[in-house]
């Protein structure tokens, strides 16, 4: 089962990004629904660049993550919390999220539209995608 190795879940409101998100820091971050039994579901993984408390509350003001009118159709439920990890790197945050974006189900169950993406002039490549291409390069050339 996947997990996520994070601080949280909290409500995702600008007092409690506040509060919880003091340290000047890159770090990995997971938004989802908080049930009413305090089980986190996850729906849309992501990394900061600068620190995480900038970018949980970028989210919070744009609504990244938020599912469009098809996953309201479909009773998906609504992003209300967050989880949060603080990293030594913004390398080691990108990867977390890549890892964090694999083992939650990509695209097809997460709210991402598509895999984290290094930062601008950065050409860091994802380790989870490179050693599946390794694994099926040995597989095809035998």
């Amino acid at each position: 089962m996947a997990k996520l190795d994070m601080d949280g879940p909290f409500p995702l409101e600008e007092e409690a990004i506040l509060r919880e998100t003091g340290q000047p820091m890159p770090g990995s971050i997971a938004l989802g629904y908080l049930a009413a039994n305090r089980s986190f579901e996850v729906l849309y993984v992501d990394f900061a660049d600068s620190t995480v408390q900038e970018t949980l509350l970028k989210c919070l003001k744009k609504g990244i993550g938020k599912g469009g009118l098809f996953d309201k159709l479909k009773g998906k439920n609504p992003i209300n919390a967050f989880k949060f990890s603080y990293a030594m790197s913004v390398e080691a945050s990108y990867q977390k999220s890549c890892k964090n974006f694999h083992e939650f189900g990509g695209s097809k169950k997460l709210n991402n539209k598509e895999h984290p993406r290094p930062p601008r002039g950065k050409d860091w490549a994802c380790d989870r995608c490179t050693a599946e291409l390794s694994a099926n390069f040995k597989i095809k050339t035998g």
